[in-house]
């Protein structure tokens, strides 16, 4: 068993994680509270355009501003088909428009029976990696519905404030029932939390409008989008916003570092309790900056010009 405060350093490679064969796309299903504000889409454009992710399908959930699964499956149809310009994508489906009942009580919705179903193709040798940037109802869920899940997936979310302290700011308090089932499963996890998106994953609004502004219409709608919301962060002197739900494709396609703590429990109110841990889990310390965005931007020029013909 590890302290709380030790941890294994190593760099975040999915591909010895998931063995397969060489070259292997990453199978990916995304939870996200896309239209929440304005992280989640660029998450869903990311796992989207990347050719080595085989994005398998996007469950849009809810959130406690009024966000339901129904309008969150709108905004991320909206990213693929207007955005992306996208005529054939993954599957999108609705998931959850409000929180379990109870700890023992899933929800039933089609995004839930679509997760079930995807993960019977995939083992304990080669799992189906599922992103959480929303709340945790939907793969909670799953869960509880199918308990032979967790031999198949690997969850990776976005969420918590940081270690050893724990606590959460949104993702997790939008349904902390479903984040205990979750965390209690077993199921293999990796956490990527808020400390570590704000410093690494910030922009002011000039910063974001020198990144993708000039890079076609879908960059340039990002940006837009980037300067019109009304979130700001004093970070450093700089008024800065997080593109925070990015910490999970980060990890997932290799520009993180990670330590492998204890998996402590969540308290009434969300703080990590460490007096009986159960299992371990893997924890996002640091994003590769430069060479994610630069990844990032590689991949929507690329996009962008089948589109256009030019960057």
């Amino acid at each position: 068993m590890l302290t709380v405060m030790m941890g294994t350093m190593a760099m975040a490679t999915c591909a010895q994680e998931q063995p397969g064969e060489p070259g292997a796309r990453l199978p990916v299903i995304l939870s996200t509270d896309c239209g929440t504000e304005i992280d989640d889409q660029w998450q869903v454009i990311y796992l989207a355009i990347s050719p080595e992710i085989d994005a398998l399908g996007f469950i849009g959930n809810h959130a406690r501003n009024g966000l339901t699964g129904t309008k969150a499956w709108e905004t991320i149809l909206d990213v693929l088909e207007n955005r992306l310009e996208m005529t054939d994508h993954p599957p999108v489906l609705a998931g959850s428009d409000g929180p379990i009942a109870a700890p023992d009580r899933p929800n039933d919705n089609e995004g839930v029976r679509f997760l079930i179903e995807q993960s019977k193709r995939f083992s304990p040798a080669e799992r189906l990696n599922v992103l959480i940037i929303g709340s945790h109802t939907d793969v909670a869920s799953a869960i509880l519905t199918d308990p032979t899940i967790v031999q198949r997936i690997r969850v990776i979310m976005m969420g918590m404030v940081g270690w050893p302290k724990g606590d959460d700011e949104w993702n997790v308090k939008n349904d902390p029932d479903a984040a205990r089932v979750v965390f209690e499963s077993g199921v293999p996890l990796v956490v990527g939390c808020s400390e570590v998106c704000i410093r690494d994953l910030s922009f002011t609004t000039e910063e974001c409008q020198a990144l993708v502004g000039g890079i076609g219409p879908c960059g340039a709608w990002l940006a837009k989008c980037f300067a019109e919301f009304g979130g700001r962060i004093d970070y450093r002197g700089r008024k800065v916003w997080p593109i925070w739900d990015c910490i999970a494709g980060a990890y997932l396609v290799g520009f993180a570092q990670v330590t492998e703590y204890h998996r402590p429990t969540l308290g009434p109110d969300l703080l990590f309790d460490h007096a009986t841990p159960q299992g371990q889990m893997t924890w996002v310390t640091r994003v590769d900056t430069e060479r994610f965005w630069a990844d990032y931007t590689a991949k929507l020029k690329a996009w962008t010009a089948t589109k256009t013909g030019r960057p």
